[in-house]
């Protein structure tokens, strides 16, 4: 009644529209919330899926449901939109003396104490780069309510915003518990003392996981959960359960060990020693030693990897000199910090010292464990990035985890996205995130409101090179293709890489006469995205794990999608190689299992893409042969909106499609979806 064209949602919103599946799809959730039990619901775009759970929650709440509900998105930005738009409109409606609250992780907070000693130091040192960095703070500190940093846009566009945040963020690391002077104004306390009273909450992955890991001492009892972008959960355990030993962590935990000129003396937990104690001398002398044989570990240790940027991490008790050194020099500084801390009489400063103390034996304990062959059910790694190499210890099944510590607490597990399922079938995410085990699911695909048939052409060009032949030669032949698409059609086209080597490789076979933004070439993400909706005309997007998802181009911001591999998951990736040996050995089949489910997930995120829009349309061209040449080309069929057309050469099928662009009835004009 309340979703549909005679009740209040449909009077007061200008944008309403009746849709078959979202009505179906809040009847089924609304009957799971009243008597218990799992749901697994996927729809795609159009359904209105955020409001087809809001509504039966509130009003289940509303009703004087036993049991808080929590809410739970992969990104911070569906977080604030559920908050501060949906949740707005439909309590005013339906409950409005009902309490939501919003909760992100403390490190997006600002810590007040840290803060004021920054501004301190900041006014009595010369260091005008960081005053600069400090300023967009200073009045937003004094306005705002929350300590958000996400409101402040104007720090957060600062070069240097994300280090000076470092030390200005609420952290474990450096908090004071009951000894800090802030305490009864601390806007991470308070954020969490209001998720506590409220009814409904509304958290991130990220921040889900951490309850679960702290067994619900972050967000108190809760007896139903709803997961939107349910999907990314197994991969966001699998990150956030991920430990990190660096060059550049050691390197900042030297920093506050030395406490140098150029720190927050927030971070000073040593004062009241002096520099002439030995201890203190000790210290800071090991810690300069902590980065001198940390860089000779990594110096060692990036021979050994080969040329991929991930790779399995060698033995490091057996093939780094430096290996034994950097753990002793770990063991040596230990007793130091004991001693100082012991002599330490400042209940502030004893507490951050005892900070110290943990992130060290962290450390310690990760390097140790690093050294060995790793337990069952981890995998140890190592990664190149921009920031230097990094080392990884990795759980594989995450399932346990889930359905041990988080699914007996609960009463009602809702999961929901717009890919759940390969053809309908929801075995490969309900496993992997341990549902079965406790509780009987059920599954429910929502019907599109879109007529994919008569908006999107899915074409495979016959006769296109392999793409298990010459890297160079197929890189030229999707060159070619590009231009011929933006020459003949004159649109906006995004072309989505699995490989960031493919992209380059393409990206600079590219004239320059024709407009493209590559990710990792001409800018981060959000710049070229964003320079990319500005252009008119034809324009290509290259774009890889950033743009498979979450990002949204209707209209004529993007009417072609080119995929020049199907996205199976690189056999050689440590993780991968990991889950797929683990899968070998109990009996499954690594590429039916796993690999491919993960594909087809993948695909069906990438061709998501494109139509987001009642009146959106456009054409796929997927030039990976093997979807239409490979028995398991049909799974892939199967699970896309649209049939596929594998007979037409490149030049035939850019010339169909000019032709279908060109008289393709009108769509009508562009209204923004909102239920």
């Amino acid at each position: 009644d309340l979703l549909g064209p005679d009740g209040p949602i449909a009077q007061d919103l200008s944008t309403y529209e009746v849709r078959p599946g979202q009505l179906e799809m809040a009847g089924r959730i609304e009957d799971v919330l009243e008597r218990g039990g799992a749901l697994a619901v996927e729809a795609g775009p159009g359904t209105g899926k955020t409001f087809a759970y809001l509504v039966p929650a509130v009003l289940r709440l509303a009703r004087g449901g036993a049991g808080r509900t929590v809410i739970s998105t992969r990104t911070k930005g569906l977080q604030e939109q559920i908050y501060r738009k949906d949740l707005p409109f439909l309590l005013s409606r339906l409950a409005p003396k009902l309490c939501a609250a919003l909760l992100k992780g403390r490190q997006n907070y600002l810590c007040l104490r840290r803060w004021r000693a920054a501004v301190a130091e900041a006014i009595a040192s010369l260091d005008g780069d960081r005053r600069e960095a400090l300023a967009p703070l200073a009045r937003w500190v004094s306005e705002t309510t929350t300590g958000d940093i996400e409101e402040n846009t104007a720090f957060l566009a600062h070069p240097r915003a994300h280090r000076v945040w470092e030390d200005l963020c609420d952290s474990p690391l450096h908090c004071l518990g009951p000894f800090c002077p802030e305490l009864e104004e601390c806007f991470s306390i308070r954020a969490r003392r209001r998720a506590r009273r409220a009814h409904l909450v509304v958290v991130n992955h990220s921040l889900l996981l951490a309850d679960i890991a702290a067994d619900g001492q972050v967000l108190g009892g809760y007896a139903q959960l709803i997961i939107d972008e349910a999907h990314a959960l197994e991969a966001s355990a699998r990150t956030a359960f991920t430990q990190t030993f660096s060059a550049r962590r050691v390197g900042r935990f030297a920093d506050l060990l030395t406490a140098t000129a150029s720190r927050s003396s927030s971070d000073r937990w040593r004062p009241s020693a002096s520099p002439d104690v030995p201890d203190v001398h000790r210290a800071a002398e090991l810690a300069a030693e902590l980065r001198r044989r940390t860089d000779a570990l990594i110096a060692e240790i990036e021979p050994l990897l080969g040329t991929e940027p991930r790779a399995p991490l060698p033995l490091l008790r057996a093939r780094s000199p430096s290996y034994g050194s950097l753990l002793e020099t770990f063991v040596r500084l230990e007793p130091h910090l004991e001693e100082l801390a012991a002599g330490i009489e400042d209940p502030e400063l004893a507490r951050e010292a005892d900070g110290r103390i943990l992130e060290l034996r962290a450390l310690r304990d990760l390097l140790d464990a690093l050294g060995d062959s790793p337990p069952e059910n981890s995998v140890h790694w190592a990664e190149r990035a921009r920031r230097g190499l990094s080392l990884h210890a990795s759980p594989l099944d995450v399932a346990p985890f889930f359905a041990d510590r988080l699914y007996p607490r609960l009463e009602t597990v809702v999961l929901t996205s717009a890919t759940l399922s390969s053809g309908g079938d929801f075995d490969y995410v309900l496993h992997s995130l341990g549902l079965p085990a406790r509780f009987d699911v059920a599954t429910f695909v929502a019907p599109s409101p879109f007529h994919h048939a008569r908006r999107m052409r899915i074409h495979v060009p016959a006769g296109f090179p392999s793409v298990e032949g010459d890297d160079s030669g197929y890189a030229g032949a999707i060159a070619d293709l590009l231009v011929a698409l933006v020459d003949e059609l004159d649109r906006k086209g995004l072309v989505l890489f699995t490989s960031h080597r493919m992209l380059r490789n393409v990206s600079a076979r590219l004239p320059e006469r024709i407009p493209s933004f590559s990710q990792g070439v001409d800018g981060p993400v959000s710049q070229i995205a964003e320079q990319f909706r500005r252009v008119h005309g034809g324009a290509l997007l290259l774009g890889a794990d950033s743009f498979w998802e979450g990002v949204d181009f209707p209209g004529e911001q993007l009417e072609f999608l080119v995929i020049p591999r199907l996205p199976f998951s690189v056999p050689t990736d440590p993780v991968f190689s990991a889950l797929a040996e683990r899968a070998r050995s109990s009996g499954r089949d690594p590429f039916r299992d796993l690999a491919l489910p993960q594909a087809i997930l993948r695909l069906r995120q990438g061709v998501g893409r494109l139509i987001r829009r009642h009146d959106d349309r456009g054409a796929v061209i997927i030039t990976d042969t093997r979807i239409a040449s490979r028995p398991y080309g049909r799974a892939f069929a199967a699970s896309l909106p649209a049939p596929i057309d594998a007979d037409l050469p490149a030049s035939a099928l850019i010339a169909a499609l000019s032709r279908w662009f060109r008289d393709a009835p009108s769509f009508g004009p562009r209204t923004p979806a909102a239920n």
